[in-house]
């Protein structure tokens, strides 16, 4: 006999309480309902914190745990999670009406006792109990990357939403946890901070002959600086070609590869076409099999950027043991103190002076291995393991990574347990 689904509170109930049905299976007493809405595993930063975190929870969980995709990506996040959790597809794209429409009615019927949202998308009718990842503040910080009064207005309305309203608040590091307190004062006893990971094909072992095929195949040639990321404007990219226009004074076999793309943002090409042809790369948005390559071929990746949510091209690189130079952040120092160069985000000389000398003296091999030990202190399997803790701290202390609950609440295989929250 499988474990039962856990109830919602019956009627006559103290409000602020939660009826969980538990089961004596196996070991001893487990719970199931907990969703993962994976809806946008294709996204770019978004998408790599669920295809990080979500195998590792699903490992934790099995079959306690019900993932929701879009139908397109059904196959990718049941090749992620296994055959374990149930895989529930919905009809609802993030950001449409059929998210605050459809999906509150697919979450009705999956009758989930607790979902992470790992983005603020969520229904604004959502029943139940949840638990959101913030993994930054930029709605409010820079509304600027949102075109126009409406999209602005309604992110912003969707996180104070999804703060509000969430059991628990995860943000990917201390810095951002301390901004989300500060910015939303009464959310502060629910939010905590749990740091992401590089997976973990980001390591230090050399391939030449990929890095070379990829390298012919996207026109770039050694030396070369990188930057991953997107083109919004706090990713800073002007600074950065700015910087690199310095660069090419003394260094003009250098070569600059800006991945990603963005048609929002023009000023980007605009400003690398007034580069000498061939020092800028714009390959666009990356095969996600080039970028461990891409990285481990690169002089230094450089991330200017005058704010973040944590940093993860940081951990990538140095994951796969290059030098890295970045704005000089709180959050990035939480990562990369006493390893990375830092910089004054709003000082071109300064990126420039760092690109410089790393392409004159390439680092040592005791401040790669620095870097490689630093990166593998962040693991996903941690991150899960906490992220699952905070599902157990939402339900009021049920356990569901112990084969057990902590009492065994009588002799019946099948009863009701009212947690006090």
């Amino acid at each position: 006999m499988g474990p039962a689904p856990l109830q919602r509170s019956a009627r006559g109930t103290p409000p602020r309480a939660i009826i969980l049905r538990i089961a004596h299976h196996g070991a001893g007493l487990t719970a199931r309902g907990i969703g993962f809405d994976a809806r946008l595993i294709g996204a770019l930063g978004i998408g790599r914190y669920i295809s990080g975190l979500l195998p590792q929870v699903a490992q934790l969980l099995g079959r306690r745990l019900t993932v929701l995709a879009g139908r397109p990506d059904a196959a990718i996040v049941r090749a992620l999670i296994g055959g374990e959790p149930e895989l529930l597809t919905v009809n609802a794209q993030p950001y449409r009406l059929a998210e605050q429409s459809l999906l509150p009615l697919n979450l009705l019927r999956a009758d989930l006792d607790l979902i992470h949202f790992p983005h603020y998308n969520l229904p604004l009718i959502k029943p139940g109990h949840f638990v959101v990842t913030v993994h930054d503040l930029f709605p409010f910080q820079f509304p600027e990357i949102h075109s126009g009064l409406l999209p602005r207005t309604v992110n912003q309305m969707l996180m104070r939403n999804a703060v509000r309203r969430a059991e628990r608040i995860i943000a990917p590091s201390a810095a951002t946890a301390l901004a989300v307190k500060q910015y939303f004062p009464a959310s502060a006893g629910r939010v905590l901070s749990i740091p992401e990971a590089a997976d973990d094909r980001f390591n230090a072992a050399r391939n030449p002959e990929a890095e070379a095929a990829w390298q012919l195949r996207l026109g770039i040639r050694p030396p070369y600086l990188f930057y991953l990321g997107q083109w919004k404007a706090y990713k800073n990219l002007p600074l950065l070609l700015d910087a690199f226009t310095l660069v090419r004074q003394t260094h003009p076999s250098a070569q600059l590869v800006i991945a990603g793309d963005d048609p929002r943002h023009p000023e980007v090409r605009q400003a690398a076409a007034g580069l000498p042809e061939g020092s800028i790369v714009l390959p666009g948005r990356l095969p996600e099999s080039a970028v461990p390559d891409l990285y481990r071929g690169a002089a230094a990746v450089v991330l200017p950027s005058r704010a973040e949510g944590f940093g993860l091209p940081v951990i990538e690189a140095m994951a796969c043991g290059v030098p890295v130079i970045c704005s000089d952040l709180p959050v990035l120092r939480e990562l990369a103190d006493g390893i990375a160069v830092f910089c004054d985000p709003a000082d071109p000389a300064a990126f420039a002076r760092a690109m410089a000398q790393t392409l004159d003296a390439p680092t040592t091999a005791l401040s790669r291995q620095l870097g490689i030990e630093r990166a593998r202190s962040f693991t996903w399997k941690r991150a899960a393991r906490e992220t699952v803790q905070a599902y157990e701290s939402a339900l009021g202390g049920v356990r569901l990574i112990s084969p057990a609950l902590e009492e065994y609440p009588g002799a019946r295989q099948d009863q009701d347990l009212q947690v006090e929250r």
